[in-house]
């Protein structure tokens, strides 16, 4: 609990305002279960061969998809492009070793745009629309981006704003869930 405790201390940035309400959820809590639509079909169906993806499909007592670990990334559209390379990136990198990373979208746009903007990224990993804001609000996230790492049992490790380098915080995070 330590470790993860100190885990979660390295993914969360400095604040810089006013520190605003913290998220439902804290690390060692059960992950709060979802289904969401994707905005990029094609990263769904290499998923989990279904264009909706739930956080059961990886984490739990019977995953379809079993995972060692599971980054769920909550973002807006606007400024993110980064931040998404930078998880295309670490899928690419780590997730042939067990890691499974999902964008959660947080503007209620128009399906189409949304759909266009996440396909032009050509992202490999499902990039989630949560248009009604309901996985949002039970995660409590009030502040964007807002990470989440969660294990192969579905409890939360470390949970955060990333810092600047969302990349190489991820990595840290990473590395004892892919050790063989």
């Amino acid at each position: 609990m330590l470790t993860s405790l100190l885990f979660a201390l390295a993914l969360i940035a400095p604040a810089t305002a006013a520190p605003l309400p913290g998220p439902n959820v804290h690390v060692g809590d059960a992950a709060l279960l979802f289904s969401l639509p994707a905005l990029n079909e094609e990263a769904s169906l290499r998923a989990v061969a279904r264009p909706t993806v739930a956080l059961s499909d990886f984490t739990g007592v019977l995953p379809g998809f079993p995972a060692r670990v599971v980054v769920i990334h909550f973002v807006q559209k606007s400024g993110s492009e980064g931040q998404l390379q930078a998880l295309n990136r670490l899928h690419r990198k780590y997730g042939n070793r067990g890691a499974r990373f999902l964008a959660i979208v947080a503007d209620g746009g128009e399906l189409a745009t949304l759909s266009a903007w996440v396909e032009g990224q050509r992202l490999e990993f499902p990039v989630l629309r949560d248009a009604h804001r309901v996985v949002i609000d039970r995660y409590g996230a009030r502040q964007f981006p807002l990470t989440v790492v969660v294990n192969a049992s579905g409890d939360i490790e470390a949970l955060g704003a990333p810092k600047e380098d969302l990349e190489a915080s991820l990595e840290v995070l990473l590395a004892p869930f892919l050790t063989d």
